[in-house]
C-alpha cells in the first residue's frame, strides 16, 4: 500500500504527466477512428474495431441522460467544487465508454476539475489502483485540490461487475465476444441508473471528510 501511495504522490507532485483533459481525448480518440489506430503502442485491428465503436458510443450515452434529481441538486450544490477527478482508461475499453462521459459531465457540473490517463501510458498509475490485483479499467479516483485520494471506483457497476465474475467462474462461460454484447446490452438497459446511484455514493462519502 505504501509503494501504491508514493506511485500515486509522485505522479501528482510529478505534474500529472500524460493527462488528457475529457475534450483532448475525445479528440484523440476521433484521431484513431479516422487513421485506424486507438491508444496504447501496439496496434490491434480488434483494438481499432472497439476504439471505433466508443467513438460513437461516448457521443450516444449523454444525449439521453436523464439526471437523477438528488445527485444533480447535490452537484448544484457545489460539494464537489474545486475537487480533482481522474479516470485512467484506453480508447478501446467498452466500459469507459459507457460511464467517462457521464464523469465528464458531472463533473462540469459540479465545478470538479477532470484528467484522462491511459492505462498502458509510462505514468504506470494503475499499479496505485488494482482491484482485486487487476489493472482492470475505467478507475475512477476522486482526490482534493491537494492530491489526497478521497474515494475510487471501477470498473463497472456492482450488479455488472457481479454478471462478469460469475461468468468466470461458470460451467459454460461466455466467449469474449459474446460477453462483450451483454455487457453492452446491460449498458442499454441500465441508461446509467446504477451508475449515477454509486457515484453519488461515493461523492457524498467524499465531500463529507474533513478538508485538507
Amino acid at each position: 500500500m505504501e509503494e501504491e501511495s508514493d506511485r500515486w504522490s509522485a505522479w501528482w507532485n510529478g505534474g500529472r504527466p500524460g493527462a488528457f483533459t475529457f475534450d483532448a481525448f475525445t479528440d484523440a480518440v476521433d484521431r484513431w477512428t479516422a487513421s485506424g489506430q486507438h491508444s496504447g503502442s501496439t496496434v490491434s485491428e480488434s483494438l481499432s474495431k472497439f476504439n471505433d465503436l466508443n467513438a460513437v458510443r461516448m457521443r450516444r450515452v449523454t444525449k439521453t441522460l436523464k439526471w437523477p434529481v438528488e445527485l444533480a441538486t447535490f452537484l448544484d450544490g457545489g460539494h464537489v467544487s474545486g475537487q480533482h477527478w481522474v479516470c485512467i482508461t484506453e480508447s478501446w475499453c467498452g466500459d469507459a465508454a459507457q460511464t467517462l462521459p457521464f464523469i465528464a459531465v458531472m463533473a462540469e457540473r459540479g465545478g470538479a476539475s477532470l484528467d484522462i490517463v491511459l492505462r498502458d501510458g509510462d505514468n504506470g498509475l494503475i499499479e496505485a489502483f488494482l482491484s482485486g490485483g487487476s489493472r482492470s479499467i475505467p478507475k475512477w479516483i476522486i482526490a482534493d485540490q491537494v492530491g489526497r485520494v478521497l474515494g475510487t471506483w471501477g470498473p463497472r457497476p456492482a450488479p455488472l461487475q457481479q454478471m462478469v465474475q460469475a461468468n468466470k467462474t461458470s460451467d459454460q462461460p461466455l466467449t469474449k465476444q459474446e460477453l462483450a454484447v451483454q455487457i453492452q446490452l446491460w449498458y442499454a438497459r441500465d441508461r446509467g441508473r446504477h451508475f449515477f446511484r454509486e457515484a453519488e455514493a461515493m461523492l457524498r462519502k467524499s465531500a463529507s471528510q474533513p478538508h485538507s
